[in-house]
């Protein structure tokens, strides 16, 4: 039992255990022992330290209680990295989405979240829907690995069928982004957004090459204007746009990885498109060839010539002369250069090539002829001017230029009679040196002139056709 003998205190409570509702004074006496007022005395530094201990405790209460206040609500202030877009939610309801990348203030846990959404590419590989299955750990094995099967099986195998009723294997990479961020989190789970792109592309896919042959899937390209991806990846982005669910996704790229027959054809299918593509090369390189010689022969006005001239042929063979003979007109005018009038408009192709040349030194035979011609009517004026005037001198004139011209023939022979001789017997033969330089020249002319009819027969034999029309080259 204790004792509580009050005894008021001449000074103040400084430990403030007076407000609490504490006696200002007391010797407390416990198990029979009592305290007097030298005990109470003691007591009071004691309290007093208690006292500040409290009330130290409680302020720094008070400044973590502030501090984690200020914490949590400034958790509400979240960064939006480049690649990614925000969704705001207020008790549970969008407040605001497609958040820009930068610092946003969402109402913190449980009152609100900012969830953020990866806008970025995502890739992902459909290569064993419709590939022929091959064993665990083999699935970088080459196509030349396959192990070639007359059947396929429905359990393990992926296939595809194409218009043509045939079979065929594709692998592909898709490429797609979440571009709605507040649909993609509102309306589907993480673990199912590859499910959903994966059965849209397959479907799209399906309904793509079931449109072609079998022979335009395996030659075409995902860069063709209207190739089987673009189709495919067309028919995905319209049902992930109206399924009647708002995904948020959108399939941004569709490449076509590997496209095969069936392995145990493909050795068959190889030969085919071999040979398809060497006869393209071969018609590449035989219209190439074909617009060079076009080029060499005529330039630029090769086509319009090629055009006429068809026209002028089957102008002829219908008999229609008035507009064959204009047809000609046009060509003439070609070739000299002039303006012509096709299918209504006026064009002045540049002639050039071998045709040019050709032309060119027909103008200068005609200009070296019609000169020749003027020059010699000159000497024979001339000549008949001076006749008349004085026919012996015009006569000894032209005797000593024709016996100065025949002495000049390398194949005349003089022979000179020594002084004295009454008599001189000739043997009639040649000059044996003479005879051999000159054969010797004729032979070497022979020989050249040869040469240059044989180089002529097979550059042109080179341009020969099928239906007997040569060109010259240039």
């Amino acid at each position: 039992m204790s004792d509580i003998n009050p005894n008021p205190s001449p000074n103040p409570d400084p430990t403030g255990l007076e407000r609490a509702g504490a006696p200002r004074s007391a010797s407390v006496q416990l198990r029979g022992e009592e305290t007097g007022p030298h005990g109470a005395s003691m007591m009071d530094p004691a309290n007093q330290s208690l006292a500040e201990a409290l009330r130290i405790t409680y302020k720094l209460l008070q400044w973590a209680m502030a501090v984690l206040v200020v914490l949590y609500f400034g958790s509400g202030l979240q960064s939006i990295k480049t690649n990614q877009r925000g969704v705001m939610l207020l008790f549970g309801r969008v407040v605001a989405r497609d958040l820009k990348p930068g610092f946003h203030f969402s109402p913190p846990y449980p009152f609100g979240e900012l969830i953020k959404v990866d806008v970025g590419n995502q890739n992902l590989a459909i290569d064993r829907q419709f590939w022929p299955y091959v064993e665990p750990g083999q699935e970088n094995q080459s196509l030349e690995e396959l192990r070639p099967k007359a059947a396929l099986s429905v359990e393990q195998d992926g296939s595809l069928l194409t218009g043509d009723g045939a079979i065929a294997h594709t692998q592909w990479t898709v490429q797609y982004v979440r571009a709605d961020a507040g649909a993609f989190a509102q309306n589907v789970l993480p673990s199912h957004e590859t499910g959903i792109v994966r059965a849209a592309v397959q479907r799209g896919v399906v309904h793509a090459v079931a449109g072609v042959g079998i022979d335009d899937l395996l030659k075409q390209s995902s860069r063709d204007a209207d190739s089987v991806a673009i189709r495919a990846r067309a028919v995905a982005r319209e049902l992930l746009e109206q399924s009647g669910i708002d995904t948020g996704l959108e399939v941004d790229q569709l490449s076509l990885d590997q496209k095969i027959p069936p392995a145990y054809l493909r050795d068959s299918f190889n030969s085919v498109l071999q040979a398809t593509s060497r006869a393209s090369q071969a018609r590449e390189q035989a219209s190439k060839e074909g617009n060079t010689l076009l080029s060499d022969t005529a330039g630029g006005a090769a086509p319009y010539l090629i055009a006429l001239i068809d026209r002028y042929e089957r102008e002829t063979d219908l008999g229609q002369e008035g507009e064959a003979s204009a047809t000609l007109a046009k060509i003439d005018a070609i070739f000299d250069g002039r303006a012509v009038e096709i299918d209504g408009q006026t064009v002045n192709p540049s002639l050039g090539g071998e045709v040019y040349a050709m032309l060119s030194q027909a103008v200068e035979h005609r200009s070296a002829v019609v000169d020749q011609a003027r020059s010699d009517l000159a000497v024979f004026r001339a000549k008949l001017e001076q006749f008349r005037v004085s026919p012996a001198v015009m006569v000894t004139a032209d005797w000593t230029a024709a016996v100065s011209s025949f002495f000049a023939d390398e194949r005349v022979e003089v022979f000179f009679q020594p002084t004295g001789t009454d008599t001189l017997e000739l043997v009639i033969n040649h000059d044996p040196a003479i005879v051999e330089a000159r054969e010797r020249r004729r032979l070497q002319a022979d020989n050249e002139a040869a040469v240059q009819e044989r180089m002529r027969r097979m550059d042109e034999s080179r341009y020969e056709t099928e239906e007997g029309l040569r060109v010259v080259p240039n």
